[in-house]
């Protein structure tokens, strides 16, 4: 029984302590993505942020022309973003209504 309990506890923690909401530092932000000429340029954008260490996840959006990513703050930043997305070919910026 205590096996149970033990294995049980490990269990709820590990979910709780690497849960994404619970992770300290995660941060997201909105690029502003210019250069994609057809839906094809998505993954080449993606591809560039989400090989960034930090980076945790990438949504880009070839109708809205940006890219919103979540990523751990001290590991990523937002200049790093830009000159990734700069040197897969595309212009990069922070959006403006950034919160």
């Amino acid at each position: 029984m205590k096996f149970l309990l033990s294995v049980f506890a490990l269990v709820v923690f590990s979910f709780v302590a690497f849960s994404p909401l619970h992770a300290e530092g995660l941060k997201s932000v909105t690029l502003t993505v210019e250069g994609m000429t057809c839906r094809l340029c998505t993954p080449a954008v993606k591809k560039a942020l989400s090989s960034l260490e930090g980076v945790k996840s990438v949504d880009v959006s070839f109708k809205k022309k940006e890219a919103h990513v979540e990523y751990e703050e001290g590991k990523a930043s937002v200049e790093g973003m830009i000159k990734a997305v700069e040197e897969a070919g595309f212009r990069a910026s922070l959006k403006e209504d950034n919160r």
